[in-house]
């Protein structure tokens, strides 16, 4: 809708996980860092913990692009209100293995089958749980922490990661047995007022602007940061409704006083 006026080639500020997009700051990257280090280096589970919009969907979808698929076979489990029944189900059936039984021992029989297969022809399968806060129960989060008992004597045969908002952490810690597997543990931060600009920056060079310095004035960058309290996800909300009221003033720069205008009149507080 504004596209065209800021020279843009698409959206710079959808919501979806889309890895271009990912601006790595320092948080960021030493996140991805982590979670590929425990992939990669065969330490069981890891846990990428923090609070609501920071990125960690995205941090997931760019870890998976680095892996090679040749080596990894990832699972990836978006909707983790499951049964334990059905979490098994449903990595059986990522595996393309279908199996009508909803008996739990010929389930795990099958699934620690499909990962010596896995590791006969060098690979290793990642189980990876996105907004895994959400698991329901304790049985769930200790039928997952039984998947790492599928290993050989030196190695694991799958790779574990746990990623959720904050309270995951409260859950684990009812789960100490699963808790004290998590070889790798990282809790991801907000951004400072800086990234926030170079975030901003980052998004509209990957749509296409070619301008020289960014449409966003300092000024206006600090109220995005003030409101947005670091998080990309409300940066990026406040951001899109930014480059649509100025497509719409016919502005070649967003300042303050304009955002503090738009956060009153799309998130009904004043800046």
């Amino acid at each position: 809708m504004y596209e065209q006026y800021w020279g843009l080639v698409e959206s710079p500020f959808a919501l979806t996980p889309d890895p271009r997009y990912l601006y790595m700051s320092r948080a960021h990257e030493d996140a991805l860092m982590m979670l590929h280090y425990a992939i990669t280096r065969n330490k069981g589970a890891a846990m990428l913990a923090g609070e609501i919009g920071l990125g960690k969907t995205t941090i997931s979808r760019k870890l998976i692009e680095t892996l090679d698929p040749v080596l990894y076979h990832m699972v990836l489990i978006v909707n983790p209100l499951l049964t334990p029944t059905q979490m098994m189900q449903e990595i059986l059936s990522q595996l393309d293995i279908s199996i009508p039984s909803r008996n739990r021992q010929v389930l795990v029989q099958r699934l620690h089958l499909a990962l010596l297969e896995h590791y006969d022809r060098g690979r290793r399968v990642v189980v990876m749980v996105d907004e895994a806060h959400l698991v329901r129960s304790a049985a769930t989060l200790e039928e997952l922490r039984l998947l790492l008992n599928c290993q050989m004597n030196d190695q694991f045969l799958i790779s574990l990661i746990l990623l959720g908002q904050s309270e995951l952490r409260e859950k684990l810690h009812k789960v100490p047995a699963l808790e004290q597997r998590l070889a790798v543990r990282h809790v991801l931060k907000p951004l400072d007022v800086t990234d926030t600009g170079e975030m901003i920056l980052h998004r509209l060079r990957v749509a296409g602007y070619t301008g020289e310095k960014s449409p966003f004035t300092p000024d206006a960058v600090f109220e995005i940061h003030k409101v947005a309290k670091g998080a990309p996800r409300v940066i990026c909300q406040v951001a899109d409704n930014a480059l649509l009221m100025g497509a719409a003033r016919k502005v070649k720069m967003i300042d303050g006083f304009l955002l503090n205008e738009i956060v009153e009149d799309y998130l009904g507080e004043a800046a």
